[in-house]
Formats: C-alpha cells, structure tokens, sequence
C-alpha cells in the first residue's frame, strides 16, 4: 500500500540573498513557519479608514497607520510569484516583491533601500499612487481571490519608519552653485 504525504512546492530565499532561490518541498505545517506565502491563511487587512467628520476637521491622514506586526503580517502574504506583476505593472518599476519580503522579515531598513533605490519619494507613492489600478490591481493573489497584498500601506508605513528613524539622508550635490532658481506658481 503507497502512503501519499500532503506536501507543497515551493520557493524559498537562502543565505538571506534577495535574488538567490532554492526549490524545497515543505510538509503543510512548515509553510506557517515561512515569512512568506501567508496569503492563504492571513486576510487583506487595510489600515483602519478615519471617518470624513472626523477627517474635514484636520489636514492629517486618511487612513491610520500600521503598527510593525500589522505591516509584517500584511506583507508576508505576498507569494513571491516567479513574474511579479505588481513590479511589471508599477511606473517607476519598484522592486515591490523584495522589499515585501524584507518587511515580512523585520528588515525595515533594508526594505526602505530596496524601496527608495527605484524611487526618489517612496513616501508620497505610498500615500497617493493609484495602487488599486497599478500594483496592487495587478498583484496575482487578487486574481485567485484571497485579495491584493496592501502594497501602498506597506510602502508607508516602510518610509514613516525610515523618517522616525532617521534612515532618510538627503541627496547632496557634488558643490554648491550660486546660482539659485524660482519657480512661479510653487506657493510661499
């Protein structure tokens, strides 16, 4: 008699390198232990919405913000598929799938560099690029239906972690000109 073990393939990173994979099969107990894959299990959690009454009083943000185990938890659910239409359909091309998973593994400051390496305002993409219809539109879990990886609240929360920090250095020219330029219409 054949015993058959439930088992599932997949691709998991080694040597904590971004782009180096290995293919392992792994018994269904083990995937909860991986940083990834979580899509299954975890649901599409979005950052609590303020109610407009509250929101017409103030100039602060629409959406809450992300504790770090929310941020993790969310960003693990990203499969880490092998052509990641979340980066393909992005206009700046964001390496989303890598700083995902760094995020996923508590590495906020290498996810902030992986994120601002294709992105000079990795802060404003976070809070008002159209994700719904870019990375997030096109994110393949949404397409089997366990919903999008809540890339955009991800990428804020990554960037408000860096400024808290201190991680965000400004871009400093080679030497200083003296020349200096005005642009009408930019307000005070």
């Amino acid at each position: 008699k054949t015993e058959y073990r439930s088992c599932l393939l997949t691709l998991i990173p080694f040597h904590n390198s971004l782009h180096s994979w290995d293919l392992v099969n792994l018994e269904a107990a083990d995937v909860a232990k991986q940083p990834m894959l979580k899509f299954v299990t975890v649901e599409r959690d979005m950052p609590e919405k303020r109610d407009a009454t509250v929101r017409k009083e103030d100039f602060n943000e629409i959406y809450a913000e992300y504790a770090k185990a929310k941020a993790e938890e969310q960003a693990s659910r990203c499969s880490q598929c092998g052509v990641p239409y979340c980066q393909s359909h992005c206009p700046l091309h964001n390496n989303i799938p890598d700083w995902l998973n760094l995020t996923a593994t508590g590495r906020l400051k290498e996810a902030y560099a992986v994120s601002q390496a294709t992105n000079t305002f990795p802060e404003i993409c976070g809070r008002i690029c159209p994700q719904d219809r870019l990375c997030e539109g096109n994110c393949v879990i949404e397409q089997s239906g366990h919903g999008t990886v809540t890339i955009g609240s991800v990428e804020k929360y990554i960037t408000d972690t860096a400024w808290e920090e201190g991680w965000v250095e400004a871009l400093k020219p080679s030497h200083e000109r003296s020349e200096s330029v005005g642009i009408i219409g930019a307000g005070p």
